[in-house]
């Protein structure tokens, strides 16, 4: 079968922003998506000029025409025709063949819909040491079973704040399941912020590496549930390095 794949804070050090610079450059690389050549073998199909029935039909293209199909939002498919970008309706897939006269299989399964969503953005709430903490996340998924996320995350507590940035793998044993678990393992820095005027109080940037277990819930179509432990270590210039323990909990969207 034929086949298609469908906060800013700021950076304080320059090894800060190497990091966000290199996970930048990995975005762009994989947000490139892989057109596919196919053509029409039903009498017609609509092109929109946006993923919905609101939009207008700005073409129609006849039995035996070619279009480019690029990259897919829920159920519309956008696609190069006439040198315009527009949208086929996910069950016109069923009209087209690949240029190897290979058909699309349509599943009205969303979850499985889903696993073949490559992007997802996240925002999860939560506790870091007893203090209040949010976090914006993007994740990239190479395959069904492993992920990678970046995460912008910030602390604030009555003796500091805490901003921190970590690269993580993610690995999901089990991710054809309604209720999936999940195991992480990263590193990144962090940003503490004393808000105490107490001598030597200073601004302070540490590297801390992290593991996480987690749960993650799929709700409906592009939405899923996601909870989380994760424990880190923050290695400081003495030698006792300081552990935490991060609670979280929020959603994620597919794209």
């Amino acid at each position: 079968m034929a086949n298609i794949t469908t906060h800013p804070l700021l950076w304080w050090n320059p090894n800060m922003r190497l990091m966000a610079g290199i996970c930048l450059l990995l975005v762009s690389f994989f947000s490139a998506a892989e057109s596919l050549s196919v053509k029409v073998t039903a009498d017609f199909v609509n092109l929109y000029s946006g993923p919905g029935r609101g939009y207008p039909i700005t073409q129609v293209v006849l039995k035996g025409e070619q279009l480019e199909l690029q990259q897919r939002r829920t159920d519309w498919v956008q696609v190069s025709f006439k040198q315009q970008q527009l949208w086929l309706a996910r069950q016109d897939l069923s009209k087209v063949v690949s240029l190897d006269n290979e058909y699309f299989q349509i599943s009205d399964d969303k979850r499985a819909e889903l696993l073949e969503q490559r992007w997802q953005l996240g925002l999860m709430f939560g506790d870091f040491n007893g203090n209040s903490y949010y976090q914006l996340n993007t994740q990239y998924a190479f395959s069904h079973y492993v992920q990678t996320e970046l995460a912008i995350g910030q602390a604030q507590g009555e003796q500091a704040n805490n901003q921190i940035l970590e690269l993580s793998v993610l690995l999901s044993p089990f991710p054809q399941w309604r209720l999936s678990p999940y195991f992480a393992i990263g590193g990144g820095m962090i940003r503490i912020n004393p808000r105490t005027i107490l001598v030597q109080s200073t601004e302070r940037n540490n590297a801390l590496a992290s593991t996480e277990l987690g749960l993650r819930f799929y709700l409906t179509r592009q939405f899923i549930l996601r909870g989380g432990y994760r424990h880190s270590v923050i290695m400081t210039d003495s030698d006792d390095n300081k552990e935490t323990d991060t609670w979280k909990l929020g959603f994620s969207v597919f794209f």
